[in-house]
């Protein structure tokens, strides 16, 4: 029910000034959800910052994991609110539902290449499912998660990195079991 009037007068501002900028309320919701997730108004994206850039160099997969996972967190701790905003609004407006399946596309493409390199940088076991650890760690990672767990357990987001950051370690070792991909049985390769 706020109209960018409304936006306007709280923030300030004269209501041309957010209509020039922005011609409808899901156009500035996207602007500041874009805002949120990265920390900044800069245009370089999340993947080309020096911090993801970091956890996909990092020496040991441990610090790997705990550096991705600290970047997540600060994300859901910035961007969490209007992220649940948007999860209501996608019901309504098309441009916000294709921007969050544009996020859950760029969560799942961050993560892939983040297992990659660990797998190519030998930090991984070597009869892993990749793909099987990717989709799965991606799944834990989505901002559709962390809003479910925030309703449902009240952790504050510390005890999100944290059981990010082990969910993810045990995920690994999960890795090298066998996996159901077609049937309810499952048998070893």
């Amino acid at each position: 029910a706020t109209t960018l009037s409304d936006v306007a007068a709280l923030a300030g501002l004269a209501p041309r000034t957010v209509y020039l900028r922005f011609a409808t309320k899901a156009d500035l919701l996207q602007r500041c959800v874009g805002v949120a997730i990265v920390g900044d108004a800069e245009t370089v994206a999340l993947a080309d910052r020096s911090q993801m850039v970091d956890a996909m160099e990092g020496p040991a997969l441990d610090d790997r994991v705990r550096r991705m996972s600290s970047i997540t967190a600060t994300l859901m701790s910035r961007a969490g609110a209007l992220l649940a905003v948007a999860q209501q609004a996608a019901a309504t407006e098309p441009v916000i539902a294709a921007s969050a399946q544009a996020g859950r596309d760029d969560t799942r493409r961050i993560l892939a290449e983040f297992w990659r390199r660990a797998d190519e940088d030998g930090l991984l076991p070597p009869e892993r499912d990749l793909e099987w650890l990717t989709d799965t760690a991606t799944l834990i990672a989505h901002a559709d998660t962390y809003l479910l767990l925030t309703r449902t357990t009240g952790w504050h987001i510390g005890a999100y990195e944290d059981w990010l950051t082990k969910t993810w370690m045990r995920l690994v070792a999960a890795s090298t079991l066998p996996v159901c991909r077609r049937s309810w049985k499952c048998t070893s390769a």
